[in-house]
């Protein structure tokens, strides 16, 4: 390299190197708890009834926990009982599907017959 590289070079490396320590100031931590304490009193409180729920909000998930608890034991008891799920009063479906429906489960429940018969 030519001498002008080098001393290029030189100069970045001593830059580089400098110490470049911020001196420290002896009243940051003062100013900075002082800022926060102002920031802190500038929030907006919340009033009696804003209080209120704050500390009913713990109450209110547990409540919605239960009820779901419960929600999922009383399901689980109606789609368990004997007889499989509670019928329909009204049929969804028109004459033509119902026949269709019923001539299905006879197949099937002949075929399940056959299958039992084989074995």
């Amino acid at each position: 390299m030519d001498h002008q590289n080098q001393e290029r070079v030189q100069k970045t490396l001593d830059f580089i190197q400098k110490d470049r320590v911020i001196p420290e100031d002896p009243w940051f931590y003062s100013h900075l708890t002082a800022r926060m304490e102002k920031e802190a009193g500038l929030l907006h409180k919340p009033g009696w009834a804003g209080a209120v729920a704050i500390r009913l909000r713990p109450i209110l998930v547990v409540m919605v926990v239960l009820v779901g608890i419960a929600g999922g034991i009383v399901l689980g008891r109606v789609l368990s009982a004997p007889g499989g799920s509670p019928e329909p009063t009204a049929s969804l479906f028109s004459p033509e599907e119902d026949i269709n429906a019923a001539i299905f489960k006879e197949i099937s429940g002949s075929m399940d017959e056959q299958i039992v018969l084989m074995k």
